[in-house]
């Protein structure tokens, strides 16, 4: 126990060492571009603009310049870095609260997060290129064939199944177990999708779990998509691999330009409909840069919603409560579109609910071993490729009844938990609060202590993001409305009967887990493990999977509920599209990030698919044209 305890003293002091390296870093960053020459020479007028150097924008951008005809600007808000530390899988918590995480954070929770500081939920972001995806658990999951049924069943033509697959394909270069399965997977793409290189014994007793209560384990992203699964993972010899390694910084082009530390403001519309630049900050001073072609927003599921409303896209009276009309325009034109509604998150509960009765291989101790150190740097081996989860599992509660139904769980299987690090980081990254950690987690610290947590997948509370105000620099309004729905609950709920069943397996009961039976402090006067106890428990231990989306939603334009099209084009505009986590309808059955770059992928062919429709052999654009009586004018879009 003294050791352990010796081990986090020496961690607590290695946290803030880290973060101040994080720091030196934004700020070598910062002196690089206040010192270099190179934003003096960039032109003031590119074909297109692209938004963002996250999963999506990184694809997008590189796509659009691989044909070496179209000059392209990236602008990211965050830093290029080249450091490879980053993109070592296990300090992967240690990137949150520091200069690369734009450190969001919701409204108080009615519903949820009471445990959590303020009922407020911590919402980390990627603010570096490479986006959210420097941040994530790399988890590389499609999702279900449903999922994209239903887009293409409400008016997304083009975006069934049948159709996303072949971009997913052209993604993946699948380098593990499935990498013969051609029908659904492909070894020619230029993200790489392998197996982990470590694991613990709990990940072969989660898999023998699942098969002891009739479960298949198979590939999730292959032809069967319920079931368990050892977790696949965007990993390339033991390190991180996003999206921006193999379409910007390994395959430079000479007509694509990277603008980092560059935060774009607003959206140049020509009468308000037609996108011909963007106006973004760097080092307090303000640009402006044109597009010939297109502008494309990739900042993400609060970033996109936030430009296009300082633009004057987005509800109408939300836009005049803040006296956007006469400071965007000078006069009154808007585009009135659902902007930052329909904001889904997975929500996920269960953290830290088993305890097991022998150590497993993954501490504090370990990861600080001299030995698996020098096994990652001088073989890609070991702990330090761990991402954090090591098997997940797509299942029907009893809330749906059909195969043919999405699965509406989610399993993810972390051998580790918030106690695992004594209360240094992890729990102050998810925003528990002081009491709920003194009381109920703090007893676990030097216990072997997993988490198989359930998450909601397909949430039926919604909520929506908003400006503060008109200025800029202020973050938004996030109120993801956690919980709202009852059903909400009672999926978590069903989910939670799933972990205590499969625990009760012999599998499980071989490395001797059991349920933490603390109750949850708030929850004292319910009965233990009743019904009602574990809706206590959920509305309490709320925490959010990381996959926010749908904020700026696909759909048709007869839909009032949408605002781009099935080309990913902002309704009622020209030239200007989204393409990343915003514009999905629903969400999938599993992490966003496999999902996000197959939208990008396609997202870039229909960019260049709409210029190429718009200027035929003639070369001249065909434009419908309308009449807006606020303006007194004629505008023509596509």
């Amino acid at each position: 126990m003294a050791f352990n305890w010796c081990i986090i003293l020496l961690y607590s002091c290695a946290v803030p060492i880290f973060g101040f390296f994080i720091y030196l870093c934004h700020l070598n960053s910062y002196l690089t571009c206040l010192i270099c020459e190179d934003h003096d020479t960039l032109k003031r007028v590119y074909d297109y603009i692209v938004v963002g150097a996250g999963s999506a924008g990184a694809i997008v951008a590189g796509r659009l310049s691989e044909s070496q005809e179209d000059s392209v600007l990236l602008i990211e808000a965050g830093m290029e870095t080249m450091t490879p530390i980053f993109n070592i899988p296990i300090v992967t918590p240690l990137l949150q609260l520091s200069e690369l995480d734009w450190q969001y954070r919701t409204e108080p929770q009615m519903h949820a997060c009471y445990g959590l500081e303020n009922n407020v939920s911590h919402w980390p972001m990627g603010k570096v290129m490479g986006g959210t995806s420097k941040l994530n658990s790399i988890i590389y999951l499609r999702g279900h064939a449903h999922d994209y049924d239903s887009w293409a069943e409400n008016g997304n033509e083009g975006w069934a199944y049948e159709d996303v697959l072949s971009y997913f394909k052209k993604l993946e270069n699948q380098r593990g177990r499935f990498k013969n399965n051609t029908v659904y997977h492909s070894r020619t793409g230029h993200i790489p999708l392998n197996d982990l290189r470590w694991t613990t014994p709990l990940v072969n007793a989660f898999l023998a779990a699942g098969e002891a209560l009739g479960y298949r384990v198979t590939d999730l992203n292959g032809r069967h998509q319920t079931g368990f699964m050892e977790a696949q993972v965007n990993l390339l010899d033991g390190s991180r691999w996003s999206s921006e390694f193999p379409f910007i910084r390994y395959r430079p082009s000479s007509t694509l330009t990277v603008l980092s530390d560059s935060v774009v403001e607003k959206v140049l519309l020509r009468g308000g409909y037609e996108a011909y630049g963007v106006v973004y900050r760097r080092l307090g001073k303000r640009f402006k840069v044109r597009a010939r072609k297109g502008v494309i927003l990739s900042a993400g599921v609060i970033g996109t919603p936030k430009i296009l409303m300082l633009s004057g896209i987005g509800p109408e009276r939300h836009l005049e409560s803040h006296g956007l009309l006469n400071v965007i325009f000078e006069i009154a034109v808007i585009n009135n579109l659902p902007v930052g509604q329909n904001l889904q998150d997975h929500v996920t509960t269960g953290i830290d609910l088993v305890l097991l009765n022998q150590s497993l291989p993954l501490s504090l101790a370990s990861v600080a071993s001299p030995l698996n150190l020098l096994k990652y740097f001088l073989f890609g081996q070991g702990p330090w490729t761990f991402p954090g989860c090591e098997a997940v599992a797509l299942l029907h509660s009893k809330l749906t009844y059909s195969e043919e139904e999405p699965p509406d769980l989610q399993l993810m299987v972390l051998p580790v938990g918030l106690s695992g690090d004594g209360g240094v980081h992890l729990s102050k990254a998810v925003g528990i609060s002081d009491k709920l950690w003194k009381q109920y987690f703090s007893p676990l610290v030097g216990k072997t202590v997993v988490s198989l947590i359930p998450i909601l997948l397909h949430p039926k509370s919604k909520g929506e993001v908003l400006l503060r105000s008109s200025n800029p620099e202020e973050p938004p309004l996030i109120n993801p409305n956690y919980l709202a729905h009852p059903q909400d609950v009672e999926t978590l709920y069903q989910g939670i009967e799933v972990v205590k069943k499969l625990i009760k397996t012999e599998p499980m009961q071989s490395l001797g887990a059991r349920l933490y039976d603390k109750p949850m402090p708030g929850c004292e006067s319910l009965l233990f493990d009743s019904r009602d106890y574990w809706e206590c428990y959920i509305r309490h231990v709320t925490l959010t999977s990381y996959h926010p989306a749908g904020t700026c939603k696909m759909g048709p334009q007869t839909d009032p509920t949408t605002v781009v099209g099935p080309d990913l084009r902002v309704h009622n505009t020209h030239r200007l599209f989204v393409i990343d986590a915003s514009v999905i309808p629903s969400l999938p059955s599993g992490n966003i990030n496999a999902a996000v770059m197959m939208i990008a992928e396609k997202g870039a062919e229909a960019v260049q698919n709409h210029w190429s429709s718009l200027h035929g052999k003639s070369g001249r654009c065909s434009l419908k044209c309308r009449l807006f009586p606020k303006q007194g004018s004629q505008m023509c879009f596509s």
